[in-house]
């Protein structure tokens, strides 16, 4: 089978769906042959043993497709020359609407693979353009209302076959090392999440001082948003320096090292469809505790950590920890084991086989469902985030603007020499 998969990201953009889509190409190639698009550059290497091509697109930034028109020409003629049996797309942007189009006047299945809850589109989206103004009353109008991910895509007027499929891990690398030593004086919370205000990890850092000095605070990731990281810094100040560690962004293959160490995996995120991190840690062994959201509720309960409600205070959610940190060795090396059997079924070679499943439930070649278009319902969600992402930047220059001297108000400054 010929598979073109498309993404918005490189393999190490884009936080989940770059390496989702990425890591999907690649362990479907180990059985088709697959094609893998996105705005960027091809990678330095490819995993051994893979059938993969990597279609680069020259990109604006690394996620928007910067298309001339005799590129955008080249890909038509390219999608022609390979023929696919089926497209699988990542991504809602313009791109993967683009490939679609194409797809529908040839016949051929289309998959999309939602990463984002369209509805809430502009609260994923816009924290990186608009900074503090992604917690304003407006954006909490528009995006207050959470459904189940297939109810979500439902609400934006798709009315075609939904699979529900989870996201694909390669779990033995996470199950290969014991749980930490529960035993031991010095308690290590761990965090995994690029820094958004939606990642809420000033939450933890604020839950941190509550606890006694023998508990430290791992945040690994990247700083993404810098105004949201200053606030953390200036949340974990002077007091807390000594108890909370910042890796950075780290290749993806040190993460397990990082987890071995974590006695306990803490999230206050406040939204999440499926989280990577999440999975990561339980397949680790690590008891998981969080703020309700998404992936918590769907992963974690009492036999592998513990669930939170939304509004858990800082001091409430450290009684947590230390609930479940001081519990005798034999519980909470049970949780461990059940951490790791609730996962699973997240490893790669059950998502492929309910993938290839899915695509052969698609129908003969040439076969048209008018009902699962998801271009244009797709393309209306993300164009409510281009609309305000273009007013955002209109409203900055007019700050910009307001903020220039005015003629009236030049005054010279006379220095004696």
């Amino acid at each position: 089978m010929k598979i073109l998969v498309i993404s918005s990201h490189e393999q190490h953009n884009g936080g989940g769906e770059g390496r989702v889509a990425f890591e999907f190409a690649v362990e479907m190639s180990k059985r088709h042959e697959v094609v893998l698009m996105y705005p960027g550059t091809v990678p330095e290497s490819l995993p051994e043993g893979a059938r993969l091509t990597v279609y680069p697109i020259r990109s604006i930034d690394y996620t928007v497709a910067a298309l001339t028109g005799g590129e955008f020409l080249a890909i038509f003629r390219f999608l022609d020359s390979f023929q696919p049996d089926v497209v699988h797309s990542h991504t809602p942007w313009l791109l993967g609407a683009i490939i679609q189009a194409w797809a529908l006047v040839k016949g051929v299945p289309f998959y999309f693979t939602a990463h984002e809850l369209p509805s809430k589109i502009l609260e994923w989206g816009l924290v990186r353009y608009m900074k503090g103004m992604s917690r304003t009353g407006l954006l909490h109008v528009l995006t207050r209302t959470y459904q189940p991910a297939a109810g979500d895509i439902r609400s934006i007027g798709y009315r075609g076959r939904i699979h529900i499929i989870p996201n694909g891990r390669t779990l033995s690398d996470y199950n290969g090392s014991v749980p930490a030593d529960i035993g031991q004086g010095e308690k290590i919370l761990a965090f995994t999440g690029d820094f958004y205000p939606r990642k809420n990890q000033k939450y933890l850092v604020e839950m941190l001082a509550h606890l006694p000095a023998e508990y430290k605070l791992l945040l690994i990731g990247h700083d993404v948003d810098h105004q949201y990281r200053r606030e953390i810094d200036a949340a974990v100040g002077p007091r807390l320096r000594a108890r909370v560690m910042f890796t950075g962004k780290l290749d993806h293959s040190r993460i397990p090292a990082q987890l071995a160490r974590t006695h306990l995996w803490v999230s206050a995120s406040r939204m999440e469809v499926q989280s990577l991190s999440v999975l990561e840690a339980l397949a680790s062994g690590t008891p998981v505790l969080g703020l309700a959201n998404e992936t918590i509720d769907e992963l974690v309960d009492d036999t592998v950590g513990m669930r939170l409600p939304k509004d858990t205070a800082p001091e409430d959610f450290a009684r947590a920890v230390r609930s479940l940190c001081e519990k005798d060795l034999d519980s909470y090396k049970g949780m461990c084991r059940d951490a790791r059997r609730r996962v699973a079924h997240y490893d790669w070679s059950n998502n492929l086989n309910l993938t290839e499943k899915m695509y052969g439930s698609a129908g003969p070649r040439g076969a048209r469902n008018p009902r699962s278009v998801l271009a244009l319902s797709l393309l209306f969600a993300a164009g409510q985030m281009i609309l305000v992402m273009i007013m955002y930047l209109l409203l900055q220059i007019m700050n910009l603007m307001a903020k220039l001297p005015r003629g009236r108000e030049v005054r010279a400054v006379v220095r004696e020499a």
